[in-house]
């Protein structure tokens, strides 16, 4: 243990105090410095040195170390960091040292360049988050916890639920890029799993409440469904052929939206929805999803030029990406239709379930739709992908409500007229 008496007169070498703490003497230049340090192991397992001040410095909590404590209380937040948090102190310090961005200053010079070659719209939607997190702005970006996050969502979570809800994906994209730019450490302080969720309702039901009471999806008579699927054919757009593919296959607006060409099978008429891509919940390992493609599935992909990673590209932004999630069922309204991806779903089930013609399981259709079937017991033993009737049950939808093109046939040859000459 250092006697904080006798700090200055120590001589050169390292002269331990516990704990990983230093004081090193070395001469520099022909004058004597006293220089704290610490030793620890790092979280590889590796014995590491570290110098984080001089004798008589000011850190960056404007705390005089010059005492002795000062410098075991810096050495305990090290040896908490590392032990708890998994933060190397190295790196804390390397923080420390540009401690001087704002959180507004960091994501005003951020942002613009994500929105570039995306929808002028985004880099609105950016400007109007960052504005309402002024709770924030004049913060320092690597003080900024989880309570400060709360504070400032909570000025717009009730009154604007799913506005607040797309802010802090913001805020949490900003936080990752600060980390991947050793301007910060430690955990994320917007991340909504095991972080913001206990904290804050779901942002969900709030709108539910707001528009008095849950309300489903807008979707149309199954009746109705040919004749929205005729109006799509005479849209040109890129968004059409994706929503005319995405009521063919039933599936969610993002996984039709971000379908990609790697993912299509031709020879085996199939696509594979990676479960990454998937409204998955409660299951421990989540699976790929395969989804049979019917005849007409297929023409309309077919037709798609193959310009980069998605089939169904946006062509409202330079760069190649999917479309936002409104873009669908904006190109139903513009065909003459109150109704969302998800409501056609709701559509397809009310077909399958009453049609008498193929009278088709329920469980079929649920497959159809990538619903959990039955308990935790009878899934155990469920694991067939019912791939063939589900294969059925779609190239039935897909005939019901866009019927394939007859062929035209030849035009039948009229007898020649002979005339016959009447015998004498």
């Amino acid at each position: 243990m250092l006697n904080p008496a006798k700090l200055k007169s120590l001589p050169c070498g390292d002269h331990s105090d516990g704990h990983g703490l230093f004081l090193s003497v070395v001469e520099r230049g022909g004058t004597i410095e006293r220089i704290w340090t610490y030793r620890f192991t790092d979280l590889e397992g590796k014995r590491q040195r570290m110098e984080f001040a001089k004798l008589g410095d000011k850190d960056s909590h404007l705390r005089d170390v010059l005492c002795l404590s000062g410098a075991r209380d810096r050495v305990r937040e090290f040896r908490v960091d590392l032990k708890q948090k998994g933060i190397d102190p190295r790196i804390k310090k390397r923080v420390e040292r540009k401690a001087g961005i704002t959180f507004k200053e960091f994501a005003e010079s951020q942002y613009p360049d994500w929105c570039k070659g995306k929808s002028p719209e985004e880099e609105k939607q950016w400007k109007r988050s960052i504005a309402d997190m002024n709770l924030l702005h004049a913060m320092k970006l690597h003080e900024i916890e989880t309570d400060h996050v709360l504070a400032a969502l909570k000025t717009i979570w009730f009154d604007k639920p799913i506005t607040a809800d797309r802010t802090r994906q913001r805020l949490e994209r900003l936080f990752d890029a600060a980390k991947a730019l050793k301007l910060r450490t430690g955990d994320n302080p917007a991340v909504w799993r095991g972080n913001l969720k206990p904290l804050l309702p779901s942002p969900r039901r709030l709108n539910r409440k707001k528009k008095g009471g849950k309300k489903g999806h807008a979707s149309i008579p199954y009746e109705k469904a040919p004749a929205l699927m005729a109006a799509l054919s005479y849209d040109t757009g890129v968004s059409a052929r994706c929503t005319e593919v995405g009521i063919l296959t039933v599936a969610r607006s993002q996984e039709i939206r971000l379908m990609e060409w790697d993912e299509i099978d031709f020879h085996k008429k199939q696509w594979t929805i990676p479960a990454a891509k998937m409204k998955v919940k409660g299951e421990a390992d989540p699976k790929d999803h395969l989804v049979p493609l019917s005849d007409q599935a297929i023409e309309v992909i077919r037709s798609m030029p193959r310009t980069g990673r998605y089939v169904f590209p946006s062509d409202k932004v330079a760069e190649h990406q999917p479309f936002y999630a409104n873009a669908l069922a904006g190109c139903i309204k513009r065909a003459g239709f109150r109704a969302t991806m998800h409501g056609m779903r709701s559509t397809f089930r009310n077909w399958g379930g009453e049609s008498v013609k193929h009278n088709f399981r329920r469980e079929v259709l649920e497959h159809c739709l990538s619903h959990r079937v039955g308990d935790e017991s009878e899934l155990s033993y469920w694991t067939a992908e019912m791939i063939e009737r589900r294969r059925i049950a779609l190239q039935a939808w897909a005939d019901y409500i866009k019927p394939k093109r007859k062929p035209k046939s030849a035009p039948e040859e009229k007898p020649e007229l002979r005339l016959v000459k009447s015998a004498a």
